[in-house]
């Protein structure tokens, strides 16, 4: 056999050369199995590939999709994201063959992706969607066939919310800095990075009010606007924070914008967020997107209404919310009008006029 098979820190090597089209080709590659056995008979399965290419020419499927990626990649234009989440799905799959590349394949990329309780259109969007482009891009250069690739059923999904007395043991367990922040998320039911990026200038709390202007839906390529209410206890929240009402709304506890990290899970206040659910007693699962679905299940259970709902919240279709309709325990009203102070009388709040 003309390539060899040897053995460093990380694992077997196939390497040598082999004349190919009349010259000297150097071959160098990562062994996948762990078992010299296997290596050596992987060696003489690429020998006698590389060879047969050379008389037959190249058997479809048998590019890499890292070459198809880059190939890919190369031919148009394409947006960061997707080569982000290219870079994701090679690192996930591996050096592997166009023809190795099928449902199965998928679904093993997606598990190393995504979380385990990931929702089915993400894993269309995330994992299906780029590596459906990039095969039939090769497709239709005769590198490999058609791909023909399922979209997984949904999992069932929890919605998880806090009870009144939860939210209360949440917010009594937070950092100091935390709390208003919290008590905005649960009393308006704006997301995150709506809420890190609320600048004074959008707040007016005589009007109890504020304009969310980072919105998670966008028309026609354009950022919307949504209106938050602010119920009286967040108004109270939002007056006694220690600041010259300019810029940012809320800050770190160094007093410092918040950095632009990964949201898709709470990325800036990830640590503090977990340790106010240890101090609380609250499961760990929770996440602080689940602050939104407590809003939605509150505003449900006192209003009674779906349009409402979804107008507020900033959904596209009323079948969106329509999870949240009788999810609060029947009983829970009277504590959520307490939590969010519908009672209060808050003393001069000040003005600050929205745009």
């Amino acid at each position: 056999m003309s390539l060899k098979i040897t053995r460093d820190a990380r694992g077997f090597k196939i390497h040598g050369y082999l004349t190919v089209a009349g010259k000297k080709q150097r071959i160098r590659k990562r062994a996948e199995s762990a078992s010299r056995q296997l290596a050596e008979e992987e060696a003489r399965v690429l020998e006698a590939e590389i060879l047969r290419t050379e008389w037959h020419g190249e058997r479809r499927g048998s590019r890499s999709f890292a070459e198809a990626v880059a190939s890919y990649i190369a031919a148009a234009p394409r947006s960061p994201n997707t080569v982000k989440l290219l870079a994701r799905i090679l690192y996930a799959m591996g050096d592997q063959s166009l023809w190795a590349v099928d449902q199965d394949m998928v679904n093993r990329v997606a598990a190393k992706m995504l979380r385990p309780d990931a929702k089915s259109a993400t894993m269309w969007r995330n994992v299906v969607t780029p590596i459906n482009a990039v095969l039939k891009y090769a497709a239709k250069r005769q590198w490999c066939d058609w791909p023909v690739l399922e979209r997984i059923p949904p999992s069932p999904q929890i919605t998880r919310y806090f009870l009144p007395v939860e939210a209360e043991r949440l917010i009594e367990a937070a950092a100091l800095h935390l709390k208003p922040l919290l008590i905005f998320l649960i009393g308006t039911g704006a997301r995150l990075s709506e809420t890190l990026e609320l600048d004074w200038h959008e707040v007016d709390l005589l009007a109890g009010r504020a304009i969310l202007l980072k919105t998670k839906n966008r028309r026609n390529g354009q950022v919307q606007r949504r209106i938050a209410k602010l119920p009286p206890r967040v108004i109270e929240a939002l007056s006694n924070l220690p600041s010259e009402r300019e810029g940012p709304v809320f800050l770190t506890d160094d007093a410092l914008p918040y950095a632009d990290r990964e949201r898709r899970h709470g990325g800036q206040i990830k640590t503090a967020w977990r340790g106010a659910l240890r101090r609380a007693g609250l499961h760990l699962n929770f996440r602080v997107h689940d602050c939104r679905h407590t809003w939605a299940s509150w505003h449900y259970a006192v209003n009674k209404d779906l349009l409402l709902l979804r107008t507020e919240g900033g959904w596209k279709t009323t079948e969106m919310v329509e999870r949240y309709a009788h999810l609060l325990p029947v009983g829970q009203e009277e504590a959520v009008r307490r939590f969010l102070g519908q009672d209060m009388v808050i003393q001069n709040p000040g003005r600050f006029a929205g745009r």
